[in-house]
């Protein structure tokens, strides 16, 4: 007997206007630190390994969730889906962080999958400020569908306006996780939080390990 069964996994993705600042790597945006380091993970997961590869979806979020990739196999396409990812424009009211939002389109994807294994990996730079599906509420649905939530905050910093610089500084206020702790609980996934490019690395390798692609030889 030869037999595999891959998992499904949905890549949900922060495109919120916060993502512009530059604090993971210098030089580069959140947003583009993310956007490599997802893909390379992908990538990782869709190749063929022992005959076993895994189908990746991708959905983003702001003020509004977007399935941008549905469910493939196909390395080049999906990276060229994550490549023409931009961030949200605030001038057309597009700009927030719809963690529940998010989270409720990528369980809606993933509710339509055969698989035996379906996960989220979820990552945003902020707090939930959209209130039409709370991250509770989409958390338990994806509980009660057998989906696992890994959840990750990206921010080396909290950004804040500055009224006498007339811009956005850095400050070393708490950024508060606990609805991305939460989602993790409920799902029996995991949060991790990433300041840098090499802790977020490391983040999706350990997920890469957590889910291992099922197969019996």
């Amino acid at each position: 007997d030869q037999e595999s069964e891959g998992v499904d996994i949905a890549l949900a993705l922060d495109r919120s206007s916060s993502m512009r600042f530059e604090d993971m790597e210098r030089g580069q945006s959140r947003f583009t630190v993310v956007k490599e380091v997802v893909g390379e993970f992908a990538a990782r997961r869709m190749s063929d390994r022992e005959n076993a590869a895994d189908s990746c979806a991708l959905v983003t979020f702001a003020r509004y969730p977007r399935l941008v990739c549905p469910f493939t196999l196909d390395v080049d396409a999906l990276a060229g889906f994550l490549a023409q990812i931009e961030m949200a424009n605030p001038e057309i009211g597009e700009d927030g962080t719809a963690i529940g939002v998010g989270l409720g389109k990528a369980v809606a994807v993933l509710r339509e999958s055969d698989a035996k294994s379906r996960i989220c990996v979820l990552l945003t730079d902020g707090e939930n400020n959209v209130d039409e599906i709370a991250p509770r509420a989409a958390a338990e649905l994806a509980a009660e569908l057998g989906i696992k939530v890994y959840t990750i905050f990206a921010a080396r910093y909290k950004f804040e306006p500055d009224p006498f610089r007339g811009s956005w500084v850095p400050t070393d206020r708490p950024a508060d996780t606990r609805a991305l702790e939460e989602i993790a609980a409920l799902t029996g996934g995991r949060f991790y939080r990433a300041t840098d490019r090499a802790e977020l690395e490391n983040i999706y390798a350990e997920i890469e390990a957590l889910e291992k692609t099922p197969r019996k030889e």
